[in-house]
């Protein structure tokens, strides 16, 4: 039976033998959340997600036999997520300031309906491909959200619903896989975070993006499929995504609660992002941004993830052939997550406390933004 063994802070030693390292847990009669980070013999150790307080040996467990990952669908936009995911605005609307232990709310709501309109090209029998349109539904005034078949579930389509108003978990297509499973796509699927999304080729990176800021296209220019690091204090008040058609960013804690309260008090938008509008449509920048917060009182798991849960929400959007602006305040943070995970694993440090591998960590990162053509199927085919 799998059990916890031992309480030390934020990590936890369980007894079970079939986890993968990776693996996300619940555990105890509060289904506290956790990550497996290392393996020893028949005993696992966890890393939490939220306080252990009153957790106890001998308490029982499960493996939800998935990494951390990440709902996509409509709905994200506008929303402010921690670093694995969780509803930042909906979780203060019900419980106030502070997360109760062992609560959890789905990122996207299930109970709000999107008119779903298939694509026209699709009829039953045609062989469809990972990354082709199924159809859309319109995520804010000014973005269409590709409904977009996932990586690895292409194949003989069975059906497709016609235009309806349907919840992000309602199928809206079935697909024969050709190997006797037949795949339910619904308006959402899973992704973990930490495995980059499959693209269909690398381009160079050649044309500008424009971010109607002169000081940062003057000085900085930017490139369209580039990685690069910037000063915040250069970017400091700035319009980072003026260019782009969505953006995504990772915020510290005092301007994430700036935000929530300005929000309240401006009727559904922060202060400063009500203000700033696109200047081709007048529409306010926060129908097309979402913000991942990284702030340093979260559990050092969920700090060391939310960069990964901000690059895979980027790269979806990519995938619907949008461009798309990632903004990470800051990497040194999320270095300082790596080395306290480190540490508590008792791997040997490198210069300043830092583990041997950032380096590579931090060059798969960059790899991850760098000229990736979306994996988008050019049309679907008969058989």
């Amino acid at each position: 039976m799998a059990k916890v063994v031992e309480v030390n802070g934020p990590l936890v030693t369980v007894e079970l033998a079939d986890v993968c390292t990776g693996e996300q847990v619940r555990i105890g009669r509060l289904n506290l959340m956790g990550e497996v980070i290392a393996r020893h013999g028949e005993r696992a150790l966890v890393q939490m997600y939220e306080p252990t307080e009153s957790l106890r040996p001998g308490e029982p467990l499960v493996a939800l036999g998935h990494p951390l990952s990440v709902e996509l669908g409509p709905g994200l936009l506008g929303g402010i997520f921690d670093g694995v995911q969780r509803p930042l605005l909906e979780h203060a609307r019900q419980h106030g300031d502070f997360i109760p232990r062992g609560v959890h709310i789905p990122p996207l709501d299930r109970n709000r309906l999107w008119r779903f309109e298939p694509s026209p090209k699709l009829k039953s029998g045609m062989r469809i491909e990972a990354g082709a349109v199924l159809g859309s539904v319109q995520e804010t005034a000014t973005i269409a959200h590709r409904i977009l078949v996932p990586p690895g579930m292409g194949g003989e389509l069975l059906e497709i619903s016609i235009a309806s108003d349907v919840t992000v978990d309602a199928v809206v297509a079935r697909v024969n896989s050709g190997q006797g499973d037949v795949h339910e796509l619904k308006l959402f699927h899973r992704w973990p975070v930490r495995s980059p999304r499959p693209y269909r080729q690398r381009d160079d990176a050649v044309a500008p993006l424009l971010t109607g800021q002169r000081i940062l296209d003057t000085f900085f220019p930017l490139v369209k499929g580039w990685a690069r690091r910037r000063a915040r204090s250069v970017r400091r008040g700035q319009d980072h995504s003026a260019a782009a058609d969505c953006a995504l960013g990772r915020r510290r804690h005092r301007d994430l609660r700036r935000l929530r309260r300005a929000r309240e008090r401006a009727g559904g938008h922060p202060r400063k992002l009500s203000q700033a509008h696109r200047p081709n449509t007048g529409r306010s920048l926060m129908e097309r941004t979402l913000l991942v917060a990284n702030t340093s009182n979260m559990p050092v798991v969920a700090r060391e993830a939310s960069i990964y849960v901000g690059v895979t929400l980027a790269e979806y959007y990519r995938d619907q052939g949008y461009d798309v602006v990632m903004v990470a305040d800051s990497t040194s943070r999320w270095a300082e997550a790596l080395r306290e995970v480190a540490g508590r694993l008792g791997q040997m440090p490198v210069e300043e406390g830092y583990p041997a591998y950032l380096a590579s960590r931090l060059a798969a990162l960059y790899e991850r933004a760098d000229g990736c053509r979306p994996l988008r199927a050019a049309t679907a085919r008969s058989r």
